[in-house]
């Protein structure tokens, strides 16, 4: 029997092919740049081995791009190909079932398919990362936490890759709200290995989340230098740190960190777009010039207006396309969502309920039509999650309704809004010059005061 470095068997009876492949799980827990080398090691080695050609399937949705989605199902058609022909184990069987329901766009059967392999096999940590990554998207928080609670009872710090794994718990802690557990797994895995990013990361949104910028900007300083030899992680990871210099009122740091760092080059990856795009809005709503910095985004949104994977990642798209006043590309991606929107699928849901009322808000708030841009998005506020990602990343959609509310001279609405989020975001003084924006505009000038000296 061959098996991965975790002790699971792999259907193979090459030893090359199953080290090649332990080598490309552990590449992507690790955010290496050499996943995909040692893919082609193993398939080079056996090109019908099932695990390895299901996990490429994986690999190529992750990118959230059409192109590659479409060499995921060449990916499962080979994998069910080897499977008739030389077999396949339980866990190998289930892991086609839920690469076939992603590639349909089925991706809460997909993570459900993961979570049934996972009550079996706790250990196979390739699974353990891409439910963390699935249900990120799809289910939220609470759904991150339990999957990795589940799970991670069964891990100890004898066995390989432990601290990753601890680094999934710290982020789906993070994620539920449970902030003390997040941090503690979080400086523990970073403890095991300064590289682990994803742990740095899961303490970063803790920091984020309750306003502790000065120790975020210590915590990523400190441990930056170890991201050289990581992939295009890095640069969200740096996006974390313009964002607490965003609080600081450090703009200067936070264009620098832009341009030097998460987008030094043009990037077709949808995080990398999304960490540009979200922090060019952030800032040109707080009065900053960001010169012809949403021209570059929009050349690149343009490329994607007909992507359609992600409603999260079409949602920043339009951003740079409405900001950039590419009408034309604006008006072709809300035919392509229209469409999506009333088709099969997990996406086609979000799309339709949320996605599309979103980038259609987004086109009026750049317009000057606040108000319009205010009526679709406060019945939303409470929907938004659907389109996955953080709390982090979600939070420039509340700023985009609060702003909308202020703009529109729906000052009443926005103070509600501001004095929420002044009570759970004390440390952020956006919240509390908005909010002292809202009081003004109610004529309560003695509380606008007294919120404004709380920026």
């Amino acid at each position: 029997m061959v098996t991965d470095y975790q002790g699971l068997e792999l259907t193979t009876e090459s030893v090359e092919a199953a080290d090649a492949y332990s080598r490309t799980v552990r590449s992507y827990l690790a955010f290496g740049l050499d996943a995909g080398v040692h893919m082609k090691a193993a398939l080079g080695a056996d090109s019908e081995m099932a695990m390895a050609l299901i996990t490429r399937g994986y690999f190529f949705h992750l990118f959230a791009n059409p192109a590659l989605a479409r060499k995921a199902v060449d990916s499962a058609q080979a994998a069910e190909q080897a499977i008739a022909g030389r077999g396949a184990n339980q866990r190998e069987t289930w892991h086609l079932s839920a690469l076939q329901a992603w590639n349909r766009g089925e991706m809460r059967q997909c993570v459900d398919i993961w979570e049934r392999i996972l009550l079996r096999y706790p250990h196979d940590a390739l699974t353990i990362r891409l439910t963390n990554f699935m249900h990120f998207y799809v289910n939220g928080g609470a759904a991150m936490r339990q999957s990795s609670a589940r799970v991670i009872g069964a891990w100890d710090e004898d066995r390989p890759d432990y601290g990753y794994i601890l680094g999934v718990y710290a982020f789906s802690n993070e994620e539920a709200g449970d902030y003390a557990a997040a941090e503690a797994a979080g400086k523990r895995a970073v403890e095991i290995n300064a590289k682990d990013i994803w742990a740095t990361h899961a303490v970063a949104h803790v920091m984020e989340m309750q306003g502790r910028q000065d120790e975020g900007i210590a915590w990523l300083d400190r441990l930056n230098p170890e991201w050289a030899e990581l992939n295009n992680f890095k640069f969200h990871t740096w996006w974390h740190l313009a964002m607490y210099h965003l609080e600081k009122g450090r703009f200067d740091t936070v264009l620098a960190l832009y341009d030097g760092e998460f987008w030094a080059e043009p990037s077709d990856d949808y995080l990398d777009f999304t960490n540009a795009a979200a922090m060019l809005w952030r800032l040109q709503y707080q009065g900053i010039d960001v010169g012809d910095r949403w021209s570059g985004l929009a050349d690149v949104a343009e490329r994607h207006a007909g992507d359609g994977i992600l409603a999260f990642a079409d949602a920043h798209y339009m951003m740079a396309l409405a900001q950039d006043g590419r009408d034309e590309a604006m008006t072709t991606m809300l035919e392509n969502l229209e469409q999506l929107a009333q088709g099969s699928g997990d996406q086609a849901g979000v799309t339709a309920l949320v996605g599309l009322p979103v980038c259609r808000a987004t086109i009026a708030l750049c317009q000057d039509r606040a108000g319009e841009a205010a009526d679709i998005l406060l019945p939303l506020r409470d929907r938004i999650a659907d389109l996955g990602g953080s709390h982090a990343q979600r939070d420039v959609w509340a700023q985009m309704l609060c702003r909308a509310l202020l703009d529109g001279g729906r000052f009443e609405d926005a103070r509600g809004l501001l004095a929420q989020r002044t009570s759970t975001k004390a440390n952020s003084p956006l919240g509390w010059r908005w909010y002292s924006e809202a009081l003004q505009g109610c004529g309560d000038d003695a509380g606008a005061a007294a919120a404004l000296a709380n920026a």
